[in-house]
């Protein structure tokens, strides 16, 4: 059976939370390269559909979770 798009939404969103929950820092750029779609879509799933969690980006560009949040919405121990 052939993958819906909301089913391929739903993995792209599930995969950069985690990668984010991992502090990989990827840059909207190589998340639309990865997924194969436009930079765009990457857009509207950080600032739209994960407008729950604070996302943001370091001085290199590289997203990150705010103040070391994570996808549970705790702060990491630092």
């Amino acid at each position: 059976m052939a993958q819906k798009s909301y089913d391929k939404a739903l993995f792209r969103l599930i995969s950069i939370l985690s990668m984010l929950t991992k502090d990989e820092r990827p840059t909207i750029s190589s998340l639309a390269e990865e997924f194969n779609v436009s930079k765009r879509t990457i857009q509207t799933d950080i600032y739209q559909r994960l407008c729950g969690w604070d996302i943001t980006k370091d001085k290199f560009g590289r997203l990150i979770f705010r103040d070391g949040a994570d996808v549970f919405g705790l702060n990491k121990v630092k």
